[in-house]
């Protein structure tokens, strides 16, 4: 088992390769938005400097969003092409989950928050168990007033938007809730290919686990800034 995971919903990005032993490379890269010109030389060095290629994968999984735009249809298109070439499973998973598992064994609730501009976040709500993420809240796109009313519970707030809307959370949330450190805030490739790891277990022999792969779309939540234009004429 060879599986590349690529996770761009962010101004970071990552790649990572899952082989039987587990993660056996990774490379991220917060350099803003600039995942076209870094994405695909990225994954050709991280496969030579593990000595493979890329028909040496066996499946590719892909954060599907919410996130940005342009960064989301940057690795869903790169990941579809090498399934494509390659005739090769593609799975794509949540970003919002592949961020919460940056925290697998936290004892409270996780909440990944992730900045959506225009005074709002993308969010959802995880507890952790036993390194697996169970889901409380559905991916959604909320204001800052909204989250703070979903949280009923012990929480761990995660992410670009946890760290925007900090002060916010602290003054509007009474209990106790938490701050993941600075390394963990943004979601990572390893994490993403790990969440879905029991799906890999069973074989990628199983069709029914796979994406289909003309189908798979980003999940933006919210309409683009063109789409709105184009409404409005």
């Amino acid at each position: 088992m060879k599986i590349l995971a690529i996770e761009t919903s962010t101004y970071s990005g990552s790649i990572a390769v899952l082989g039987d032993e587990g993660i056996v490379g990774e490379y991220y890269f917060n350099v803003g938005p600039s995942h076209t010109e870094k994405l695909v030389p990225s994954i050709d060095w991280l496969l030579g400097e593990l000595s493979m290629d890329k028909a040496d994968l066996t499946g590719v999984v892909v954060s599907l969003g919410p996130g940005s735009f342009t960064a989301l249809r940057v690795g869903i298109s790169t990941a579809k092409g090498i399934c494509f070439s390659l005739s090769i499973p593609l799975i794509g998973v949540s970003s919002l989950k592949t961020l919460a598992m940056n925290l697998p064994f936290a004892p409270y609730n996780i909440c990944p928050v992730i900045d959506a501009r225009k005074g709002e976040v993308f969010t959802a709500l995880f507890s952790a168990n036993n390194g697996k993420m169970e889901r409380i809240l559905e991916d959604m796109v909320i204001s800052p007033e909204g989250l703070a009313e979903n949280i009923k519970e012990k929480t761990i707030f995660i992410g670009d938007g946890a760290l925007l809307y900090k002060d916010f959370l602290e003054d509007n949330l009474r209990g106790d809730i938490l701050f993941s450190p600075l390394n963990m805030n943004f979601p990572r490739a390893s994490c993403a290919v790990l969440s879905v790891i029991d799906k890999l277990k069973e074989g990628l022999d199983n069709k029914s686990e796979w994406d289909e792969l003309m189908n798979l779309a980003p999940h933006y939540l919210r309409k683009s800034e063109a789409e709105i234009s184009k409404e409005g004429r």
